[in-house]
C-alpha cells in the first residue's frame, strides 16, 4: 500500500500517513485528523440541515445551563458588549445572555437553524465567518464548531481578525473522541480529536494566548468530556512593551525615584528603565552605593534632594520591609508605590 506523507494541522509535524477513512494521528501532539468523507465536503451540505438540537431533552437543557453561567461569568467581568457565537444553532444560548445582559448577541449559523436564531438574536450571519464584516466583538464564543473545519488554523485566524485587541475567545470542542469509552469519534462531520496539547499549539500558532484550559465539560450523552479554552490576542512584542511602559506612567505620574536595586529591578525595570523618568537609584545597602548602571549611580535616599517624587519599591518579595524602612524615614505612605502594583491584574 502507498503511503504519503502529511503535517499536523495544529501542531506541524509531519506523519506517515495511509490512504484511509480513519484518522491520521500525530505522534508529537496527539492530535487525530481525517479527510471530510465526500457527503460532509459536499457544496451546500451543514445549509441543508435542520433542527440540529432538541431543547427539551435534559442534555441540552445541562449544556445549555452550564454555558450560560460561563459567558455570565465572562460577561461580569470583562464588561463585553458585543458577543459573536460561531455556530449559534437556533440561538438558545444567546437569547438566554440578551435576557440578562445589555449586549449585542450576533450568530454565525450555516443551517437552516439560522431562520430559527433569527429571532432572539441582534444578527444572525449564514455565511462563513470568513465572510463576516462586523467588528470588532470582544468575545467569541464557539461550542462544538472546529471540529467540523478541515482547516482549523484558517479559520481562527478569521476569527482573530474579528476580535478587538482586549477581546477574548471562548472555544469548546470533544476531547479527543469525547467519551472515556470510545477509541474514535466516528461522527462523520468531525475532522479533528482534538488533545488540550493540540489545541493549545493551534492557538499558539494561530496567535492566541491561553488564558485557561480545562476538561471534563458535558455536550451530550456521547460527548460528555470537552476541552474548553478562553484565549486572548497574542500582542507583539512592541505592544507588551508600551502598555507596560503606560503602566508605569499611570502608576507614578512623572519623575520617580527606584528604592531597592536588586533581582526584580533587573528583572522587572532595568528593561523598559531608558523610556521611564527615573530621577534616582537608591538602596538601604552601603555596599551597593557608588556602583553604576548605565548612567545612574546607586545612592542612598536625601530627604532634601528626594522629598518630592514618588518612591517606587522595587521589591517584591521585601516590598513589605522596604515600605516600613521608608516610612521610618519620614516619607508619607502616599508616595511609596510597591512594583507589584504595576505588574498585577494585567
Amino acid at each position: 500500500m502507498s503511503v504519503s506523507t502529511s503535517l499536523c494541522p495544529c501542531c506541524r509535524h509531519e506523519e506517515t500517513q495511509q490512504p484511509s477513512p480513519a484518522y491520521t494521528r500525530c505522534s508529537c501532539c496527539g492530535h487525530r485528523w481525517r479527510l471530510p468523507p465526500e457527503a460532509v465536503s459536499s457544496a451546500g451540505y451543514y445549509e441543508t440541515l435542520v433542527a440540529r438540537n432538541d431543547p427539551q431533552t435534559p442534555w441540552f437543557k445541562r449544556k445549555i445551563s452550564d454555558r450560560v453561567a460561563l459567558l455570565s461569568a465572562l460577561l461580569e467581568e470583562g464588561g463585553t458588549r458585543r458577543v459573536l457565537e460561531i455556530g449559534c444553532a437556533e440561538g438558545e444560548l444567546g437569547g438566554a445572555i440578551k435576557a440578562r445582559f445589555d449586549v449585542v448577541y450576533d450568530g454565525v449559523e450555516l443551517s437552516r437553524d439560522s431562520e430559527v436564531a433569527e429571532q432572539s438574536l441582534d444578527r444572525v450571519f449564514k455565511t462563513p465567518a470568513s465572510e463576516v464584516k462586523e467588528l470588532p466583538y470582544g468575545l467569541i464564543a464557539s461550542f462544538h464548531v472546529l471540529e467540523h473545519i478541515a482547516d482549523p488554523e484558517r479559520e481562527l485566524a478569521c476569527w482573530s481578525r474579528l476580535l478587538g485587541e482586549s477581546g477574548r475567545l471562548l472555544i469548546e470542542v470533544p476531547n479527543q473522541s469525547g467519551h472515556p469509552l470510545l477509541v474514535n469519534d466516528h461522527n462523520p462531520e468531525h475532522l479533528h480529536q482534538f488533545t488540550p496539547a493540540s489545541l493549545a499549539i493551534l492557538l499558539s500558532r494561530s496567535g492566541f494566548a491561553c488564558a485557561g484550559l480545562s476538561v471534563g465539560h458535558y455536550e451530550s450523552p456521547v460527548y460528555p468530556d470537552s476541552i474548553r479554552v478562553i484565549a486572548r490576542p497574542q500582542l507583539s512584542a512592541e505592544r507588551q512593551r508600551s502598555l507596560l511602559l503606560q503602566r508605569f506612567r499611570d502608576s507614578l505620574g512623572g519623575p520617580f525615584i527606584v528604592y531597592g536595586i536588586g533581582g526584580d529591578f533587573f528583572n522587572y525595570l532595568a528593561p523598559v528603565a531608558d523610556e521611564l523618568e527615573i530621577q534616582a537609584l537608591l538602596d538601604s545597602s552601603p555596599s551597593k552605593w557608588g556602583q553604576r548602571i548605565g548612567s545612574r549611580i546607586i545612592g542612598s535616599y536625601d530627604p532634601v534632594e528626594h522629598g518630592a517624587l514618588p518612591i517606587l519599591v522595587c521589591s517584591i518579595r521585601f516590598g513589605v520591609n522596604i515600605r516600613q524602612h521608608l516610612m521610618t524615614l519620614g516619607i508619607a505612605e502616599d508616595r511609596i508605590i510597591g512594583l507589584e502594583s504595576i505588574y498585577e491584574n494585567a
